[in-house]
């Protein structure tokens, strides 16, 4: 057994760089119904975004099940999966345009008044209210891309939150979180 040193390790001889979680970006489509009066925002408001969670469902599996036999327990991999769509969550930086245009929040309160506006009771089919894609695309120091998910019919799924509160104790910029359901995938190795 050799003992630790920077020569034994081939990611150390062979200048492999660390995956890092803060080289990414996100790109939007809006729900056609938005694209009017948003379609602007589009390409900005990828600039707003600070985090996203929920990526781990790409590796989902089956899970284990066991049968007994005797007092003793024989483990199996389950026939499917319990459920198969994504629950991402985006966190978004606010700020106002033009100094009194928080466009961030305005767009995706007009889109949570799609599925159902809470003013006037006002639904929509789903063609209207799920945009095409939600696009994540990971690389590396110098801008590679190296692994891509595009997340399809992706809809809002629950409220804004991060504007529950005004507070005069606090100092801190405002975050708005976002959450998204998507039933499906393509996750793509480049």
């Amino acid at each position: 057994m050799a003992l630790p040193h920077i020569t034994n390790s081939q990611a150390g001889v062979n200048r492999q760089d660390p995956v890092h979680s803060n080289l990414y970006q996100i790109s939007f489509t809006l729900p056609e119904a938005l694209r009017a009066e948003f379609g602007q925002d589009e390409a900005v408001i990828s600039e707003q975004v600070l985090s996203i969670t929920g990526l781990d469902v790409r590796h989902k599996t089956a899970e284990t099940g066991t049968q007994k036999f005797m007092g003793t327990s024989r483990s199996y991999i389950q026939s499917g999966v319990s459920d198969t769509y994504a629950d991402l969550e985006v966190k978004f930086a606010l700020n106002l345009r033009n100094g009194t245009d928080n466009y961030v929040y305005k767009l995706f309160k007009a889109w949570s008044r799609l599925g159902y506006d809470i003013n006037t009771g006002a639904k929509v089919l789903k063609k209207d209210y799920v945009t095409d894609t939600l696009t994540v695309m990971i690389g590396n120091r110098v801008g590679d891309i190296y692994e891509q998910i595009t997340f399809k019919d992706v809809m809002l799924n629950g409220p804004i939150t991060g504007l529950d509160e005004l507070n005069y104790d606090t100092l801190d910029a405002v975050e708005l979180t976002v959450k998204f359901r998507s039933d499906w995938w393509d996750d793509v190795d480049l």
